[in-house]
């Protein structure tokens, strides 16, 4: 379930990207779903809307269905910042809530985007029974917001040939700080599948992070853990696309075992919606 959880995080943080050197404004709306054989068993949405010079983004999850029996899930989070001279997102704002089983959690940071040092960061956390969290240190908390890191990578017009070589980036995620590495190094064609709107040629991704601040840990008495049914899916790639009419990648697909099965995710809806910038006359400026 642990490994269910992050890859849905991990799609929520990608299904955010958009035209970032496109001068005009869009937003960008994604949908996937979530399937263990037959049934639905999450849903993720995300949108995303381009500026000039700024960029804003909402997405959520729900765990639902059968998948609730292991542990109910599900999240908002939102982003805002800037798009610098050189067309880098860089963060403002960053806000997260929501539940993994009993564990309730609500981080609100604001970011100089300048230095992506955290000036202010509000938390909120219920914690599982036997559980108890070690902070993260003032001075380790700088870096990208999870939405941002990853819609800068999307947004790359060298995708393909960058990131054949490990890359890695510094993760501010208000309840940990991380070092994000992220790898592409296979290609295939995915077919028409009936559950996605995608179909074409993909680009698979291992996706991965180490903790360096932050720590939820257990207060019982050390045992040697046991094997997790989860714990052969280290390999499983995040597959990335384009749509037709859109210059950028995004994740289209995944799959991995859970034990009793296999989780798929897919692609299940994709819209960009040009935003009409209002004219500018003498009267409506006055009043800006």
């Amino acid at each position: 379930m642990k490994l269910f959880c992050k890859t849905i995080v991990i799609f929520l943080s990608l299904s955010v990207t958009a035209l970032a050197q496109n001068p005009k404004s869009y937003k960008v709306n994604t949908q996937y779903k979530a399937y263990w054989g037959g049934f639905t068993v999450a849903e993720i949405t995300s949108q995303t809307t381009i500026k000039p010079g700024e960029y804003d983004i909402s997405a959520g999850y729900t765990v639902k269905g059968l998948a609730a029996i292991f542990g109910k899930s599900e999240n908002t989070t939102m982003a805002q910042g800037i798009v610098s001279s050189s067309g880098e997102f860089r963060p403002e704002l960053y806000e997260s809530s929501g539940n993994f089983g009993k564990l309730t959690y609500y981080n609100r940071a604001t970011f100089d985007p300048d230095t992506l040092k955290v000036k202010s960061h509000e938390q909120e956390l219920n914690l599982r029974e036997d559980t108890e969290y070690i902070p993260i240190a003032d001075e380790e908390k700088y870096g990208f917001d999870p939405m941002t890191i990853f819609l800068n990578m999307m947004t790359n017009q060298n995708f393909k040939e960058e990131y054949k070589k490990l890359y890695t980036e510094r993760q501010f995620g208000g309840i940990f700080v991380s070092e994000q590495t992220f790898i592409c190094k296979e290609e295939k064609i995915i077919g028409s599948e009936r559950r996605s709107v995608f179909e074409g040629e993909a680009v698979g991704c291992a996706i991965d992070g180490k903790r360096l601040s932050g720590q939820l840990k257990s207060t019982k008495p050390r045992k040697k853990r046991k094997r997790s049914r989860v714990d052969d899916d280290q390999e499983s790639l995040l597959w990335f696309g384009k749509m037709d009419g859109f210059d950028a990648m995004i994740p289209v697909y995944t799959e991995f075992p859970i034990g009793w099965g296999k989780v798929r995710i897919y692609l299940s809806d994709f819209s960009v919606e040009p935003i009409a910038e209002p004219i500018v006359t003498a009267e409506n400026k006055a009043f800006n």
